[in-house]
């Protein structure tokens, strides 16, 4: 297998993964370079649902960013010491997302200020009505990521599949899912529907909490 090495830049450090660093990265996946490169596109693969999933108009981006901080964290000398790799791209993928979040959250304020300035002779009521929206729009969102954080990468990894669809059916799809992982396929709609409805609960409740503070 061929790999194509990405030669993404960092928007926040300015990091480029060298063809080293790649290397070096491959080789903390697995000391066979085969193998090496089917965990990578497995890594890579789970990344871009882990994005795609939570929102993220730039999953690949993302995705890149994620494989360069962990490049750049192994040339530094740490390891990956788990039987799952993911696992550890999955805690650097979630910081990359949050600064993700925070870059759109500034954009955002900045194209609702231009808003408001064009908006100034405008309806009050209708400026109250759509602020009240942002706003609501704006909780549903910071429920929704805390209760996914909350989450398990396995459960995570579960419901994006049998979610999102390559091309097949969502019946071919989720049988073949369920064929992975060595259940039922009823087992499996019984494990997807108690994720989402955990999920569901959890952002009601944050919802009805309030923000903190």
């Amino acid at each position: 297998m061929k790999i194509a090495m990405s030669a993404s830049i960092s928007q926040k450090k300015g990091l480029v993964i060298t063809r080293e660093s790649f290397n070096r990265m491959l080789a903390e996946l697995h000391p066979d370079i085969e193998r090496a490169g089917e965990q990578y596109e497995k890594i890579r693969r789970k990344l871009l649902k882990l994005f795609e999933w939570r929102g993220c108009a730039h999953a690949e981006e993302c995705a890149d960013e994620t494989f360069n901080r962990v490049a750049q964290k192994i040339c530094e000398g740490t390891s990956i010491w788990t039987d799952e790799p993911y696992a550890y791209f999955h805690g650097v993928a979630l910081n990359v997302l949050r600064e993700y979040w925070r870059s759109v959250e500034q954009t955002a304020k900045t194209l609702e200020e231009m808003a408001q300035i064009q908006d100034i002779s405008g309806d009050p009521e209708d400026l109250h009505l759509r602020e009240t929206e942002r706003m609501e729009n704006e909780r549903l969102l910071e429920c929704l990521n805390q209760c996914l954080k909350k989450l398990p990468p396995e459960s995570i990894d579960l419901i994006t599949k049998y979610h999102q669809g390559q091309g097949v059916s969502d019946k071919e799809r989720r049988k073949e899912l369920a064929q992975s992982l060595g259940i039922p396929l009823n087992a499996l709609r019984i494990r997807a529907y108690r994720i989402r409805a955990a999920i569901e609960e959890c952002v009601k409740n944050c919802i009805e909490r309030g923000p903190a503070g």
